[in-house]
């Protein structure tokens, strides 16, 4: 087995999280916001948010996880976190052959939705969204939508304060878990158009779109020798050919960390930004 695999197995099986790092540490982000977010364990909210491993622990991601809790915060939902009884989705490990794996991380999470109190589960991360919304039912299951549906749903009911129209153009990614096997296409394309963004869509797109090259365990692996160039570096070649494009919109953890290491290995970080779609939409928002 690949090192690098078997090492961030060991870590979802020991903390529960592919980072090594220790549960208590899963809601430290929360400490960059100046307002504090609920303990979905202590008090009953109607949004439980499943932040999910890249979300709380890369200081990559820390930014755009933070802009979803303001665009939350200031849109008047009352949601709330399970802090360090969450755990891995364990969506990856499945699909990474770690059937065992998987089923331990889903019952240690239903059995923390069991102590929670709320209406509906969110996610910032298609991969948990996958999982939690087909893999997880027992009988008592809660809805599960994808931040991009509730934000998209807000917009329509005209509950989301949108200030300003960015007008900048843009391309989007379909992530896997979102797009070919959820066909959640219109929801984040509705919110990108209400932005004041100029969607130029990239030749794969929707069902044709190109993965990121991370799910199935993929970003905790080295490439083979042979391995002549990574999909991220792929796509986000073909997304800085498109004319006058200067942002690459995603909407899934993994996507912002894989674009933003291809960036970086192209040179085209200079051409190119890569931004989760809260942080476009807090900037909207004012």
């Amino acid at each position: 087995m690949d090192k690098s695999l078997q090492e961030a197995l060991k870590n979802l099986s020991r903390y529960g999280n592919s980072f090594g790092a220790p549960p208590r540490a899963r809601a430290q982000w929360t400490g960059q916001l100046d307002f504090p977010i609920k303990d979905a364990r202590q008090e009953p909210v109607q949004y439980l948010w499943f932040v999910g491993d890249y979300a709380s622990y890369d200081v990559r991601v820390a930014a755009a996880t933070c802009a979803a809790a303001r665009v939350f915060h200031k849109a008047g939902l009352d949601f709330g976190i399970l802090g360090d009884s969450e755990r891995n989705s364990g969506n990856d490990a499945r699909l990474a052959g770690q059937e065992g794996l998987y089923e331990r991380l889903r019952e240690k999470n239903l059995k923390a939705f069991a102590r929670a109190h709320f209406q509906e589960i969110i996610t910032t991360d298609p991969h948990s969204f996958h999982v939690l919304k087909h893999e997880y039912e027992d009988g008592d299951s809660k809805p599960v939508r994808h931040h991009t549906q509730l934000l998209s749903d807000l917009i329509l009911e005209g509950k989301l304060p949108l200030r300003k129209r960015l007008r900048t153009k843009v391309t989007y990614h379909d992530p896997c878990y979102l797009g070919r096997y959820n066909a959640i296409f219109h929801a984040p394309r509705r919110v990108i158009a209400a932005l004041g963004l100029e969607l130029v869509e990239m030749a794969r797109n929707r069902v044709y779109s190109y993965c990121c090259g991370a799910g199935a365990g993929r970003i905790w692996m080295e490439d083979p020798p042979l391995f002549e160039q990574r999909p991220a570096v792929s796509r986000v070649m073909e997304a800085a050919t498109l004319d006058k494009v200067r942002i690459l919109v995603v909407v899934c953890p993994k996507d912002l960390v894989m674009f933003q290491d291809a960036l970086r290995i192209t040179g085209l970080h200079h051409r190119l930004e890569v931004k989760e779609l809260s942080e476009l939409v807090e900037q909207a928002m004012g």
